[in-house]
């Protein structure tokens, strides 16, 4: 599990844990502060889409074998003009789509 979505699961757990409280008790402005404030701790980290080196490596090295992309077709929500910059919230993803770029010369069609 990526940093991302561990980040994004505990978030998510806590604001459910926070919602649950908050809606018992009636207090929808606290509510709406609470999810606001863990929306903005969410957005101020920084995404890492793991270890730069580690993705660079692999596509290195699957080019000098010729290996092909493990992912031949667009992830699910591909849209036109997408990079693999969209693709960041998840590791395999991104590395998936930077290894087809890198070996076909352009990106998923759709």
């Amino acid at each position: 599990m990526t940093r991302k979505s561990l980040a994004v699961c505990l978030s998510v757990g806590i604001a459910t844990l926070l919602w649950s409280g908050a809606s018992q008790a009636g207090e929808k402005e606290d509510m709406e502060a609470m999810q606001k404030q863990l929306n903005q701790n969410v957005l101020d980290r920084p995404f890492n889409s793991g270890d730069k080196a580690s993705i660079m490596a692999y596509l290195e090295q699957a080019l000098q074998k010729g290996t092909l992309p493990p992912q031949l077709h667009p992830p699910t929500g591909w849209q036109p003009g997408w990079t693999c910059s969209n693709l960041m919230y998840s590791y395999n993803q991104y590395r998936n789509c930077l290894h087809y770029y890198q070996y076909y010369g352009y990106y998923y069609r759709y």
